[in-house]
């Protein structure tokens, strides 16, 4: 890969670096936290962290955190520490960005707010290992540095001729190709897992992640198009089959599964038994017996019998 086409590459693709501080919560344990209990030497065993606030109350900054990564995910790939995004798909990523920054300002607002209440709350909680938490306890405005939130769109370019500047570059853009298939491949198998498996039938929600899956591909096929394009072709002719409504069965669903084993199985992330047991036909769905034609009721007709003559016995007046 020469200087030109490094320099064509990056310039349809903005890196994306998100930069958060989630405060753990955690403090490591020490020796005297422990006293009175006959501990291992340091080099067999090392000990591990003690919760000095309740971790429910910090779930919230991991999540948001998780969600800017998740956006991230969904259109670009992973390089240089970040996201190569193609610049197309910047604008909306950026509007999920500022909405990531708002929630996570907001949460650490309240959080602050009620950091004493819930550290007493956690305190009882500790019951007789109260005194070791309180003594690794900080005070709010100390934990309020540990908690940020932040992201930074830029260019890169490559850095002029000289080889020992260009050449680290130059092995790094040539591995976005493989890095996207590696990173459509995983996605592939967790689809697979989560809506495909032993399914004869699907219903049109199992769809999305392959469109997202097509899409990714497709703008960022320009990254590696010997690589991709064969993919992105063959993605789009299975999703092409899908009726325009009702559920997803037969050779279409088989089309699917076997556009996923595909990618699945290129990046690594299937055994050999996986294979086999994606690309096996699916049963025949089961046919309830039509009900028999209801036969007509059946006509009773009553014949009355011939009242039988029963002859009177005789009477005799004396």
């Amino acid at each position: 890969m020469n200087n030109t086409t490094i320099s064509k590459t990056l310039q349809g693709l903005v890196l994306v670096h998100l930069s958060f501080s989630v405060w753990s919560g955690k403090k490591k344990l020490r020796p005297e936290d422990l006293k009175g209990v006959n501990l291992p030497p340091d080099k067999l065993a090392s000990l591990g962290s003690k919760r000095i606030f309740d971790p429910d109350a910090l779930k919230v900054f991991a999540t948001l955190k998780r969600q800017a990564e998740r956006a991230c995910e969904e259109v670009g790939v992973r390089f240089l520490g970040g996201y190569a995004i193609p610049e197309e798909k910047l604008a909306p990523l950026m509007e999920k960005m500022e909405q990531v920054e708002q929630s996570f300002a907001t949460a650490k607002t309240n959080f602050l707010s009620a950091y004493d209440d819930n550290l007493n709350d956690w305190l009882a909680e500790a019951g007789e290992w109260s005194e070791i938490v309180a003594r690794a306890v900080e005070p709010a405005n100390r934990v309020a540095e540990r908690l940020s939130c932040g992201f930074t769109a830029f260019k890169v370019e490559a850095p002029g001729e000289t080889a020992s500047a260009v050449q680290p570059l130059e092995r790094q853009v040539g591995g976005l190709a493989d890095q996207l298939i590696h990173e459509i491949g995983a996605l592939a198998k967790s689809t697979w897992e989560e809506s495909y498996r032993c399914r004869t039938s699907v219903t049109r929600k199992a769809l999305r992640p392959l469109k997202a899956i097509l899409d990714k591909l497709s703008s960022l096929s320009f990254v590696g198009p010997d690589k991709i394009s064969g993919l992105v072709a063959n993605v789009h002719a299975a999703l092409a089959t899908v009726p325009r409504s009702g559920p997803v069965t037969g050779a279409t669903l088989m089309g699917l599964v076997g556009v996923l084993c595909e990618l699945s199985d290129i990046a690594g992330f299937i055994t050999t038994e996986e294979r086999e047991e994606m690309l096996q036909p699916l049963p025949e769905p089961e046919v309830e017996p039509e009900p028999s034609a209801s036969l007509p009721p059946k006509t009773v007709t009553f014949m009355p019998q011939p009242v039988q003559q029963i002859e009177a016995p005789a009477v005799w007046f004396w």
